[in-house]
C-alpha cells in the first residue's frame, strides 16, 4: 500500500473517530428526548480531503438519527455524490460489545 493511500485511510479514521466522539458525547437531541423520532435533524458538516484524491470530501452527521454520510463533488456531473454511509449507533454498539 503506498503512502498516500495509507495517509488517506489514517485521515479518514481520525475524522470518523472525531465524528463518533462528537455524537457519543453530545447530549441527546430534544427532538428525540421523548422517544419519538423526528423528521427534522440537527446536522454537523465537516470538510476535508482524502490523501491521493483531488476532490474535497464533506462528512455530514445527523445528530438526531446519529447517521454519517460522506459526499464528494463530481465536476463532470456537477453534483454531490454520496461515497459512504455509517450508522453511528450501530458502530457504537459494536464497539461496546467488543469491549465486554
Amino acid at each position: 500500500m503506498n503512502r498516500s493511500k495509507l495517509g488517506g485511510l489514517v485521515l479518514l479514521n481520525i475524522v470518523l473517530l472525531g465524528a463518533l466522539a462528537l455524537v457519543s458525547l453530545s447530549p441527546n437531541s430534544a427532538a428525540v428526548a421523548d422517544g419519538r423520532s423526528s423528521t427534522r435533524g440537527e446536522y454537523v458538516a465537516i470538510s476535508g480531503t482524502i490523501a491521493g484524491t483531488k476532490t474535497p470530501v464533506i462528512w455530514v452527521v445527523n445528530q438526531a438519527s446519529q447517521e454519517l454520510v460522506a459526499f464528494q463533488y463530481e465536476e463532470q456531473r456537477n453534483q454531490l455524490v454520496g461515497i459512504g454511509y455509517r450508522n453511528l449507533n450501530d458502530d457504537a454498539r459494536t464497539i461496546e460489545r467488543s469491549r465486554q
